[in-house]
């Protein structure tokens, strides 16, 4: 009897232990290496916090995309200056996103399309602020700083590609800062990357550094390869100084292929486009009539079958590219 109660009170002392009522906090489930572990607090925090940002890449990516749209139908209808707000509007966004977007671990790709969507709006704004410079009232200096921004920016998604040094380069002749445009373009200009847009930007940042001769001794034989009426109109403007029948003739170039310009695809649905075609027309006839009022004159037929073969390239690349 005594032997029985003995073994019931062991089992009644061990019992607390058993049923994890004591003092002792043991879970039982630990002891199953098949039960599901819980997630760490550092997990939780990390899978909420990537889940969040990934939406919200997803979420500001298209709404970037919706505000570029805008900014294209505002260039398209001549308003630069509203496509400047609304892209500075957009490339706050894009940097407050950006700025988040390095809360999570090894986020440098680009599921969501905010990368893509960044880049257009670099392209876009610079854009914009192109056209106000060229054809608007000028950039202020803040503008010209903004304008610089977001080319840099656009530089800085790949240095190492030709194209985006390029236009940080144009940026920087387009702005003023003379020094660091003849730089890029002299680097672009002695590399593999060498093409006619590298030769023409390099000449004209010669040019516009006081270096006439050597622009002069570009633009002569260049201005047979001109590709947009752009390269023409600077390749008259160089060479009407060291040679003025020449310049005169690739003056009526300019207006035979601006005038060609003005009726295709897209510049006809882009008023800004067109304003600016219009812009170096007129600013060709004037210098034409200068000339001839200076006694320059056209020697009939010969002279002006030089410009039509890159009349009709211009215009044909131009097609192309719509």
């Amino acid at each position: 009897m005594k032997k029985k109660l003995a073994l019931v009170m062991a089992f009644l002392t061990l019992l607390p232990v058993i049923s994890g009522c004591s003092k002792i906090n043991v879970d039982i489930s630990k002891l199953n290496p098949f039960a599901p572990k819980k997630e760490t607090v550092v997990q939780k925090t990390y899978k909420d916090t990537k889940t969040e940002t990934e939406k919200t890449r997803r979420e500001y990516a298209k709404e970037i995309d919706s505000m570029v749209n805008q900014m294209v139908e505002k260039i398209n209808a001549g308003d630069w200056n509203s496509a400047i707000t609304i892209g500075e509007d957009a490339y706050a966004i894009a940097e407050e996103q950006a700025a988040k977007a390095k809360t999570v671990k090894g986020a440098v790709y680009d599921e969501f399309g905010l990368d893509s969507a960044k880049e257009k709006l670099y392209e876009v704004l610079s854009d914009a602020y192109d056209y106000k410079n060229h054809l608007g009232s000028g950039l202020t200096d803040k503008e010209k700083e903004r304008f610089v921004r977001t080319e840099r920016a656009h530089f800085s998604i790949n240095p190492a590609e030709p194209f985006k040094k390029l236009a940080l380069a144009k940026v920087m002749i387009d702005t003023g800062n003379l020094t660091e445009g003849l730089k890029l373009t002299t680097e672009l200009y002695n590399s593999p990357a060498k093409n006619k847009d590298i030769t023409e930007s390099y000449a004209w940042a010669l040019y516009l550094s006081g270096k006439k001769r050597e622009a002069y001794d570009i633009y002569k034989t260049f201005y047979i390869q001109s590709e947009t009426l752009v390269q023409l109109y600077h390749s008259a403007l160089v060479i009407e100084e060291f040679d003025k029948l020449l310049g005169l003739i690739l003056y009526m170039g300019c207006e035979g292929a601006g005038n060609n310009l003005m009726v295709i695809e897209p510049n006809v649905k882009n008023l800004s486009a067109q304003t600016y075609i219009s812009k170096v027309i007129t600013d060709s006839q004037k210098a034409k009539d200068r000339l001839l009022a200076g006694g320059f004159r056209i020697d009939s037929q010969y002279n002006l079958e030089k410009v039509e073969q890159i009349i009709k390239s211009i215009v044909t690349l131009s097609e192309e590219q719509k």
